[in-house]
């Protein structure tokens, strides 16, 4: 049964590793920020300085929508494995980000990327394998939408 969960689950966890790279604007989040669940409060499972600087950058108005903010605001150039170190310590920035570190299904092998960077390293490789290049493939605008 762990095999069968691993096939299926690591290709997409170790597909997030993207985030440690890349950024996403204020509205992508917002409502973790200022109105999780239609609640009117913040995701109260967000680390609370992490919140309050996030709500600095990304105050609750319209004009700071598209304002830009790392998915890994430790290491913004670096491509390692501090963007599951952050996810461990609440510091998730988009909501599903923050689901593979709590989802028991996936939150062990987030622990194990975040405590072990050779084998986050090692798993992204063996991902790139069989990776489509050229006039196969194309590097997405939004990565949920084929170009």
């Amino acid at each position: 049964m762990q095999l069968c969960y691993q096939v299926k689950c690591t290709p997409y966890i170790i597909s997030t590793c993207a985030h440690t790279i890349c950024f996403a604007p204020c509205f992508t989040f917002k409502p973790r920020l200022f109105n999780f669940s239609g609640s009117g409060k913040p995701d109260l499972e967000l680390d609370v300085s992490f919140l309050q600087g996030l709500q600095s950058m990304c105050p609750d108005q319209v004009d700071s929508d598209t304002k830009l903010v790392p998915l890994d605001s430790v290491t913004t150039t670096k491509f390692d494995n501090t963007y599951y170190k952050n996810l461990v310590n609440n510091f998730g920035l988009l909501q599903s980000d923050h689901v593979l570190g709590t989802d028991n299904r996936t939150a062990s092998m987030v622990l194990n990327y975040s405590k072990y960077p050779y084998l986050f390293l090692k798993d992204f490789g063996v991902s790139n394998i069989g990776v489509l290049t050229g006039q196969d493939g194309e590097i997405r605008k939004d990565c949920k939408v084929v170009n």
